[in-house]
Formats: C-alpha cells, structure tokens, sequence
C-alpha cells in the first residue's frame, strides 16, 4: 500500500470515530412517550396470559399491565378548509398502548412487535401508578425502579396515584389540551390557586425519599367525565415504601399549611352565618420542639399567613379594627381546624410521619436522631406518642377595593 493510500485510509477511519453518529436514531424513528401508566392486571388477565405463556418461562413475582402515551406527530397539526377557515385534525395526537409483563423493561422492550417506533422516554411528563400498586408491598419501588435506572429518563417527571386504575386516566380526552399527558401535567402545576393539592412531586425527589427512608406523600388524581381532578394526597410509610391511605381533599389542605407548601388559594370562614373568603397570598411555618423526654416529645407549629378578603356575604366595615382583628382570629382558627384534621389522620389513625418532624429532629438534634431513627414512625413509634400543638396568625392586608358591601 502506498503512503498516500495510508494516510487516505487513516483519515477516513479517524473520521468515522470522531463523527459520534454510529449509534444515532433519527427523531422521526423515536417513539415519543409523554406519559405511562402503571396497573396491576386483573386475576382473570393474569390466567389467560399464564396459559398462552409456555411453563418453563422463568416468571417474575407479579404482573404489570403498564399503558404508555405516544405522540402521533401528525395529529397535532390542524388542516384549513374552505374559505370559511375551519379547521379539522388529521387524526388522534395520541395513541395508547397497553401491554402485560414480568417487568416494566420487559414490556417496553416488546412494544417493538406493535409500534414501528422504539420508545423515547426523554419527554416524558407524568408517570401515574395505580394504588393497586401503590398499596402492595415492596411494589412501588419495584416499578420506579426501571424509570431511575434508564439513562434516557428524566428525573423531572411527575409522579401521581390514581384512585382506582390508573390507565383510564390516560385515556381522557380534554378540550383544551390535544395531549391527556400533557393537560395532566400543567393541572398539577396549579398549587398557587388553591391548597388542595400538594405540589409536584418529581421521580428524582420520590428516590430521595425512598433512600432516607422517610415517610412522604404524591399527589392523588381521579379521572371522570374525561377531565381530572389533581387533589388530595397518598401517604407512604417511609420503611416499607408502601402506600398506607389518602388524605381527604381539606386534611390535604391542612397538610399543606403544616408542611409551609401554601402558595395560594382561599379560606371560607363565616361572620353572622355568612361567608367571608379569604385570598390566601402568602405564608409562612416555623417549628419548635421540646425533646427532652424521648417517649413524648412535644412540637408546637406556628403558622403565619396574609392575604386579602376576595368576597364578602356579611355587610362589613373593613376600616373598623376591631371587625378586623376578629375576623384574623377566625380566619386563624380555621387555618387551625385544619391543621388538626390532618395531624389526627397522619399521627392516630396512619400513625405516619409526613409532617416533616423527623426530618427537623435529624436537622437539629443530629445526635438524638441516631437514637430515634428506628422508633419513629414505625417499631416503637414515638412519632404517634408525640404532642403536636398548631398556633396560627393571620394578617388581612386589605378588604379588597371597596370598604363594605353596598345594602341591597
């Protein structure tokens, strides 16, 4: 071989490994899956797939029955007709897949034989589990388990329990959004408008918790009347990573002013057997905690919260201070109310810990935690035997644009 063919074979071969493109996939052959749902199949589905299945195939604990969302790019595009300008989709923006399988890979991996395009998890948006599979043991981190491990998945995405099964709320189709994901997704991102929800809660934050081993809650959503409703919460119990109940949509609320996560929302509160709202618009929780006794510590939480009055059923004088500092002090004792709702559900019937006190206890008095951190909300549960008291102040800025309603 002569010089020249050398240095012409070397530099195409250089080429070829700088280039970085060998294994590339080219974004029309990406299956884009923008949300998935998680369900465990039923017993009737388990049995008729277990006789088509031959008997020596090595099989799993359980079966998953999981639903991916995939963009259909071709109907989110919108045709102009006649000169009337009206407009018609050149078909559904979505399709929904549902396989079955020992393993969340497994079944991505065999929706090759249904879909000419392989699934790209780097947009996906929401990640719904069933809390079927929420409330069995050891489940819940089984199937997260396969979305921490891929390398192409975002740790940003959502995730959420469904009340019931979790493919039907993939399948709703919403006015206002093309894509059921994508709806879900800007619905869970309105915690400044009301304080029923928690705020999102992404894989990344899920995992951390699952490694500290603390007790933590997801959002729950029900779907119906093809729209969602994203309110209430689930709580897991920390040790187990096991789905032990829902707190209701106002326990929820509690959970929030307790937690400081109020970014917005209202207050009903009643003056003369009328209704007075309060536009919440800022607030604010700090804690304080006597941990001298081990077997019956004693926190006090102390709520701050400001806002202005949005509307008003009772004739008021918002100038007069003394209509003023009462109405704060009812305001304040609902914020109260609760508060006590929810510390009642989490500490005597759940007997859980998703108040954060342990978290406060590991920051503060580092040493003690060593020492609790196997009895907290679980073996002896010094968590369920703890004093917890809610104080609240409120302050109203303003009673909106006018100083009382006119008389009718």
């Amino acid at each position: 071989m002569s010089k020249s063919s050398a240095r012409l074979l070397v530099a195409v071969l250089s080429v070829s490994l700088l280039s970085g493109c060998w294994d590339q996939v080219q974004i029309e052959e990406r299956g884009f899956v923008v949300g998935v749902g998680i369900d465990l199949p039923s017993s009737k589905e388990m049995e008729r797939q277990a006789e088509k299945e031959a008997p020596d195939k090595p099989k799993g604990k359980r079966r998953y029955l999981v639903t991916h969302q995939f963009v259909v790019p071709g109907g989110l595009v919108s045709n102009s007709q006649g000169g009337g300008g009206s407009q018609s989709s050149t078909g559904d923006p979505f399709q929904n897949l549902t396989s079955e399988g020992d393993s969340l890979f497994e079944i991505s991996r065999e929706l090759a034989v249904r879909t000419s395009r392989s699934p790209f998890y780097q947009h996906l948006k929401v990640v719904i589990v069933s809390e079927e599979v929420a409330k069995s043991p050891n489940t819940f981190a089984d199937v997260l388990d396969y979305f921490l491990r891929d390398p192409d998945l975002r740790r940003t995405s959502k995730v959420m329990i469904s009340k019931g099964k979790a493919k039907p709320v993939l399948e709703v189709k919403p006015k206002t959004e093309k894509l059921p994901s994508l709806y879900i997704n800007s619905v869970a991102e309105n915690t400044d408008r009301t304080a029923r929800m928690i705020p999102e809660v992404r894989l990344g934050e899920v995992h951390e918790d699952m490694i500290n081993e603390f007790s933590f809650v997801l959002p729950r959503i029900v779907a119906a009347n093809n729209e969602v409703k994203v309110a209430g919460a689930a709580v897991f119990q920390g040790q187990g990573n096991k789905m032990i109940g829902f707190l209701g949509e106002e326990e929820t609320e509690g959970l929030n002013f307790l937690l400081g996560n109020v970014q917005g929302g209202l207050l009903k509160t009643k003056v003369k057997d009328n209704l007075v709202i309060f536009n919440i618009q800022g607030t604010k929780r700090t804690i304080k905690a006597d941990v001298r006794d081990k077997k019956r510590m004693r926190f006090q939480f102390f709520i701050e919260c400001e806002g202005v009055i949005a509307e008003s059923f009772e004739r008021l004088d918002f100038m007069e201070s003394r209509i003023m500092d009462n109405l704060q002090k009812t305001i304040a004792a609902e914020i109260e109310r609760l508060s006590h709702d929810a510390i009642r559900k989490v500490q005597k019937k759940m007997k859980t810990d998703v108040l954060g006190l342990g978290t406060y206890v590991k920051q503060t008095h580092p040493d003690l935690w060593k020492q609790l951190k196997e009895d907290w909300d679980h073996g002896r549960n010094l968590f369920a035997s703890s004093e917890i008291e809610v104080k609240a102040v409120v302050y109203i800025r303003n009673g909106g644009s006018v100083n009382r309603t006119e008389i009718r």
